[in-house]
């Protein structure tokens, strides 16, 4: 097995708003609340079909509505937004991986991230997700990596110093 190369690479808008919404999709209760949302919208406009009179039941289609409105906004104008307003995620980045942690170089940061601040990581097709708060992570595209096994060497790297802070946690 050979050794994990550094790393370069660049996120375009594009892939930064499709791995954050990925990760929005598949890391929090967001499509419960698109269920609530869209049955508070059936339910409410059922009241109002019928007829009711009551302003609570012509209200309910109106919150879920804005519910969904609120999502809508968190999984496609606020990765957009977030990635326009800050310099760094158009920055070419260079990672390099190392015993005490993960050195990411760009024209706004050279700094080292120890392995601790890391709790977990998770993948797609298309991208390794470095997880260090609820909503918060790194984001690697795996075109990055010269190939599947440097993907392997990666994914075995960030595991064993993942179950490493585990065990200095107990």
């Amino acid at each position: 097995m050979g050794k994990l190369s550094d790393l370069k690479f660049k996120c375009t808008e594009k892939e930064y708003c499709s791995a954050t919404k990925w990760f929005y999709l598949n890391n929090s209760k967001i499509k419960i609340d698109i269920i609530l949302s869209v049955v508070l919208i059936l339910i409410g406009s059922l009241f109002w079909i019928s007829g009711s009179n009551s302003i609570f039941n012509k209200m309910i289609p109106i919150f879920g509505c804005i519910f969904l409105l609120i999502i809508l906004f968190v999984l496609y104008v606020n990765p957009k937004r977030d990635f326009k307003k800050d310099p760094k995620h158009g920055d070419e980045y260079k990672l390099s991986f190392k015993e005490e942690g993960i050195t990411f170089q760009s024209e706004h940061i050279n700094s080292t991230i120890r392995w601790n601040n890391y709790l977990e990581l998770m993948e797609n097709k298309s991208f390794f997700y470095l997880i260090f708060g609820k909503y918060m992570f790194t984001i690697l595209p795996k075109k990055s990596f010269k190939n599947d096994e440097e993907q392997d060497l990666f994914r075995k790297l960030v595991n064993k110093k993942l179950e490493e802070v585990k065990l200095h946690k107990k």
